[in-house]
């Protein structure tokens, strides 16, 4: 849009009005300009497929399937009667890869449309009403209204300005901010030259404004530079390179043991073919090459059940983080107490019933809100005070002094007059007159009973007189109590911080039942990083605080050990947002740029659905643990059994064929549904998680433990077949199918570090359903011709018995481990 152009041709070129578009005017544009985004990246389902065989194992795996087929060419045994083992191994390893594919597919489509839930809202007059809207939702036509903390989410051409600072950097490189303006502009070509236009992805951060939309989507400015930047993958997450490192190390581990073995094998004459694909097939077993998906899908289920607690997961490593948290600073205004407020009461230097209804005329237009909930809940309050008041509101002609948390008050002209609202210090040091003290006085009357305290003043001919005081009170939210009481059990300690009155701040802090001193920002600016580290040991409550002092505060926390999460609304709050450990933005009543700066978005504001998202977090890391734990147990549990008949001289229990059967079986889907098991019943009665915990610290001797619990009873149940006079096939039918039977028990031992008695055995139905599975399939392949792809011998009754039986004392043995730790802890 042409910058020279005056604002009526503005306007009328974009066939607009003052009163906004109709909704009429809307859907004619939408079906010329579409939707005010830009395309996304779709899921390529390509790529997801490819990186199910992305694993140095299955690289090496494969490589020996070939070498293995091309061998047996080469020596003319290529006959479909002796490849059966390798097209059936192939097989298992593509429909494991399927599987790992199904998982991650629908893990990214539900992150994608978790994405849809943090679109920011927009601040429009449409048909002469104001109104929130999707920012994708805006029109070239439609018309914004800006304040500051908004980033802009659509080109467009100002129409009004009230001291409208923008930083364009996003677009021009430059970190100035630029002063903009409504009035034409001669000859302005680049975007900086342009000071009468906004453009999408810019960031307001003085004073507030109105424009008219002229381009939005790929019409943008943003938007032709997006249609120039290839997108790129999102790095991944701590916790996802953690499982990586994992299995790298398991790999190299595995691989040692593996090379061993097979030097064993070939000293007693085993056929290489043989020994190649056992070993390699050992390996893959070993490391379950489907973590990273199980992992992934884990996340997003987790993900979604935070969405529907009312907090937004803007990056997936806060999961992880959440469960360490120890200390949350949170904001009191809109997160601890209701957001809003309520006038209890008005005090005036003069008696007079003239003066009386001023100084509610002054709240009410010195006031950018509208009703019913429209703008700052202190304006709102104030204007739902003059409605019950029956005070006119003034029209207001101009925003002579935006306000800021700097300046701490804003100033209207309306007339010949002007109106002022602020903090009482602050009005009563710029007004005339001798009642400075009276005042102070009276303020601070209003604090101490919990109140919130505001000074209203007239500027008439250069003379500034304060009117007087109101009092408003913005109540505890009902749920933050019982919140407090859970959060301080779970070992985490909260802080409230905030920018009102001191006495304000403790009252509210009692009610809600935090205990500790309070301590004014300007008490915080003299201390030194020794004195400041030592006062956030034992201080709860911060007063009059500005965002400086918020970012010194969560460092002081962080030098002291402590993991932090960190409430914030506005544009100054991203500093801390972004310092903190896990830093938390207000979605209701928060700017853009807080939320973007955030890890998680708070779509109620409220501190209760701060400690919600704690106990998800752990529930979370728990499950993924869970496991992660389950999969090293059975997949160890292998290795000791091959390095027992190998130390031996025994046959091999298993062949390559039935060590990935047991994989596809029992790795996929009981692990998933592991991921579904619900929070444990004490999982805010224990301290935080040490950040520095690795993933196995303090079950390592469980771990040990169930492997050979799980190793002894099938080399046990192998041996016995082999000395009743058992083929040898037979043998290895009974340590096969046990071994699917008891890597199906360690999934329920996985379930909890409780005893499953005390949660239900059969209380997770996924885990139920993914249990049923092996068996029926295992029934299928011992009871049908299938069973001599594989190399199985018939089973009879006995031999269920003796599988049942052997099962099942080694699952209870395992259970009353659990009960004897347990015991040991509570002596």
């Amino acid at each position: 849009m042409d910058a020279s152009l005056s604002v009526d041709d503005v306007i009328a070129r974009l066939h607009g009005s003052r009163d906004g578009l109709d909704e009429a005017a809307v859907m004619h544009a939408r079906r010329e300009w579409g939707w005010n985004e830009l395309p996304r990246k779709g899921i390529s389902i390509g790529s997801i497929l490819l990186r199910q065989f992305q694993d140095v194992l299955v690289y090496i795996l494969l490589a020996a399937l070939l070498l293995t087929v091309a061998l047996r060419v080469m020596t003319g045994d290529g006959s479909l009667e002796n490849s059966v083992d390798i097209i059936a191994i192939l097989s298992i390893l593509l429909l494991n890869a399927l599987l790992g594919f199904v998982q991650e597919y629908r893990s990214e489509q539900a992150l994608r449309s978790l994405q849809d839930l943090t679109s920011p809202h927009v601040r429009v007059r449409r048909s002469g009403r104001e109104r929130l809207i999707s920012s994708r939702e805006l029109v070239p036509g439609d018309l914004v209204i800006l304040e500051a903390g908004d980033r802009v989410s659509a080109d467009g051409r100002l129409l009004h300005v009230s001291h409208l600072d923008v930083n364009e950097s996003s677009l021009t490189g430059e970190s100035v901010v630029i002063p903009k303006t409504s009035d034409a502009i001669p000859a302005a070509h680049s975007i900086g030259d342009q000071r009468n236009m906004v453009f999408a992805g810019t960031l307001v951060t003085r004073g507030n404004a109105e424009y008219i939309v002229t381009a939005t989507g790929l019409q943008s400015e943003i938007g032709r530079i997006a249609m120039l930047v290839a997108a790129s993958e999102p790095p991944p997450t701590p916790l996802q390179r953690r499982m990586k490192t994992l299995s790298a190390t398991m790999g190299i581990a595995v691989l040692a043991l593996c090379l061993l073995l097979a030097f064993v094998q070939y000293q007693r004459g085993v056929a290489v073919l043989d020994i190649v694909l056992l070993t390699v097939s050992l390996a893959v077993s070993a490391v379950p090459e489907g973590l990273p998906a199980v992992v992934t899908a884990c996340l997003a289920m987790g993900v979604r059940r935070m969405a529907a607690l009312h907090a937004l997961v803007m990056r997936l490593d806060s999961l992880e983080t959440l469960g360490s948290i120890d200390v949350i600073c949170s904001d009191k205004t809109g997160t601890i107490t209701q957001n809003a407020m309520i006038v209890r009461q008005t005090w005036t230097l003069s008696e007079s019933a003239d003066d009386r209804r001023l100084l509610v005329q002054i709240g009410a237009s010195c006031n950018r809100a509208q009703l019913p909930d429209l703008g700052d809940p202190t304006e709102i309050g104030l204007l739902r005070y003059a409605g019950e008041q029956h005070v006119e509101r003034l029209d207001l002609e101009e925003e002579e002094v935006p306000f800021t948390s700097e300046g701490k008050y804003m100033q209207t002209r309306h007339g010949d007059r002007s109106f002022l609202k602020g903090a009482p210090e602050v009005i009563r040091r710029i007004c005339d007159g001798p009642e400075s003290d009276v005042i102070h006085e009276h303020a601070v009357a209003m604090a101490k009973s919990g109140l919130r305290v505001l000074a209203m003043a007239v500027k008439d001919k250069k003379k500034i007189r304060c009117v007087g005081l109101m009092g408003m009170e913005d109540p505890p939210r009902q749920a933050v109590r019982p919140a407090m009481q859970e959060s301080r059990q779970a070992g985490i300690r909260t802080v409230m911080i905030t920018g009102d009155h001191a006495d304000t701040a403790l009252a509210v802090a009692r009610q809600v039942g935090i205990d500790g001193d309070v301590v004014e920002g300007k008490t915080l600016a003299a201390m030194t990083d020794d004195e400041l580290r030592a006062t956030v040991r034992t201080v709860s409550v911060y007063a009059r605080v500005s965002p400086e002092h918020k970012i010194a505060i969560l460092r002081a926390l962080q030098k002291n050990g402590h993991i932090v999460a960190m409430t914030g609304d506005g544009v100054n709050d991203a500093p801390a947002l972004k310092a903190a450990d896990v830093g938390i933005a207000m979605g209701k009543d928060g700017t853009q740029v807080a939320r973007e700066a955030a890890s998680l978005v708070l779509t109620d504001d409220n501190y209760a659905t701060i400690v919600a998202a704690i106990r998800e977090g752990r529930h979370i890391y728990d499950n993924i643990r869970k496991f992660i734990l389950y999969l090293v147990r059975a997949n160890v549990g292998q290795i000791f059994l091959f390095t027992t008949t190998v130390a031996l001289s025994l046959p091999l229990p298993l062949l390559p064929i039935h060590i990935l059967w047991i994989n596809l079986m029992t790795d996929g889907l009981p692990a998933l549904a592991l991921g579904m098991e619900n929070a444990e019943s004490g999982i805010m009665r224990r301290p935080p998680r040490p950040s520095n915990e690795q993933m196995f610290t303090g079950v390592w001797t469980n771990l040990v433990l169930a492997a050979l619990v799980s190793c002894g009873i099938t080399f046990l149940i192998f041996l016995h077949s082999l000395t009743s006079g058992d083929s040898v096939t037979h043998a290895r039918t009974m340590a096969f199918t046990f071994s699917i039977l008891f890597e199906i028990l360690l999934a329920y031992h996985s379930r909890s570090f409780q005893p499953v008695w005390r949660i239900g055995i059969f209380s997770n139905r996924w885990l139920n359903a993914a249990a049923l599975l092996p068996f029926v399939l295992q029934a299928v392949l011992v009871l049908t011709p299938l069973r001599d792809v594989f190399s199985l011998a018939p089973l009879t009754a006995d031999d269920v018995l003796l599988f049942a039986g052997a099962g099942l004392a080694g699952f209870l043995f395992l259970e009353l481990t659990k009960s004897l730790r347990m015991a040991h802890r509570r002596t």
